[in-house]
């Protein structure tokens, strides 16, 4: 869920020349402070000068045009995806093999694969249990996305409702627009790629309806049986092949599936009252 350390020591590298630069720029901290020692100022200074360099876009395209640290043009490239940057509150939702998942916290959400920097960040909130609210900036990093570094953690805890309530978005935009993962492309534009654009095209479902239908007649006509358990798993097997019909329907299919699981399950309950009144033969 990490950054390889060649990786993070790169990008710690970047952006502390950034926030020099912004230093510089607009003397934040009274000392001219190096990129290699800006990580070593107090927790406050760091905060307030990196909240002062995402209000100043500006500065930015400055830096990049003036390459103050002669970078090579592929890191470069790096600093141009953080105009693409994403910044906001976010609940962490899960810790995947791959990254954590974020979900921004807006009206239109969506989730975000989110790579820690020298620590996991299940190791960075204290392993809390999810979800966690916090404020974050979310950064590209070539094809993958991070954060700068910052994290502040709402002290909130979340009762069962409304952890259910997120639990359910969250499991509508995996399904519906997947988790993205990247932001920019190997240009450093912006190049959106999400969990659902990398898995390979599934094989065309086939049309089982005539299948269905044919099962649906076949169940119909199964109305005599030697005993009564044998009847009642008929007329389960009834209502299960109308619960996959009622599926398949285009129109009207919500209603019609709500009364095919009642009559499964009431048909299920006959089978299980009579398995124990049958005597087996032991």
């Amino acid at each position: 869920m990490n950054l390889s350390t060649a990786e993070m020591e790169l990008f710690y590298k970047l952006h502390g020349s950034w926030l020099a630069f912004v230093n510089r720029e607009l003397k934040i901290i009274p000392e001219d402070t190096p990129a290699q020692e800006i990580y070593q100022l107090p927790s406050e200074q760091l905060f307030r000068l990196r909240d002062v360099s995402y209000d100043q876009p500006d500065l930015l395209e400055h830096y990049l045009a003036a390459n103050p640290d002669q970078f090579p043009p592929d890191e470069l490239l790096i600093v141009a995806g953080w105009r693409y940057r994403v910044a906001g509150d976010f609940y962490i939702m899960r810790h995947l093999k791959k990254y954590s998942v974020l979900m921004s916290a807006e009206e239109s959400p969506h989730l975000y694969g989110v790579m820690g920097l020298y620590d996991p960040l299940d190791v960075v909130i204290g392993g809390a249990p999810l979800p966690v609210l916090v404020k974050a900036v979310l950064m590209p990093f070539r094809d993958r996305i991070t954060y700068d570094g910052f994290l502040r953690m709402y002290p909130i805890l979340f009762g069962r409702g409304i952890r259910s309530t997120l639990n359910e978005t969250y499991s509508q935009l995996k399904e519906r627009e997947g988790i993205i993962e990247s932001l920019v492309g190997p240009d450093g534009q912006p190049r959106i790629r999400t969990s659902l654009t990398r898995k390979t095209p599934a094989r065309p479902t086939p049309d089982w309806r005539p299948v269905i239908e044919e099962i649906a007649a076949q169940t119909r006509k199964m109305r005599r049986a030697e005993t009564r358990l044998q009847g009642a798993a008929f007329g389960l097997l009834r209502a299960a092949a109308g619960l996959a019909r009622a599926t398949l329907q285009e129109q009207g299919a919500e209603e019609e599936v709500a009364r095919s699981i009642k009559a499964v399950r009431t048909a299920l309950r006959k089978v299980e009252r009579l398995l124990g009144e049958e005597e087996w033969p032991g």
